[in-house]
């Protein structure tokens, strides 16, 4: 990578591995939405002995169609794979569901 490639890097964000993201459907009006969540962030590392989970997300989603209130709890193992979803007035979709859209 060259001095010109790594100034770049800095301003866009970096890698695209640094990011995870999820694609949620609104239950209420359908709206679909990509959501992004940065690992350093926006991931919150589990303490708890007792969890399989490794890392969590615990985040309020607020459609930008209806303002529909989703909840959104997800946990992950140690390579950020989702391990455990919880998702109320809403669901998680695929990427080529999004796409289609």
């Amino acid at each position: 990578m060259g001095f010109i490639d790594k100034i770049k890097s800095i301003f866009s964000g970096g890698s695209q591995s640094k990011l995870i993201d999820i694609y949620i459907e609104d239950d209420k009006c359908g709206n679909q939405m990509k959501l992004l969540f940065r690992k350093s962030y926006d991931i919150q590392k589990v303490y708890e002995d007792n969890r399989d989970a490794a890392y969590e997300i615990k985040k309020m989603v607020v459609c930008d169609n209806c303002y529909n209130k989703i909840e959104l709890h997800l946990e992950f193992d140690k390579r950020y794979n989702i391990k455990n979803q919880e998702i109320k007035d809403g669901k998680i979709i695929s990427k080529d569901e999004f796409e289609k859209n």
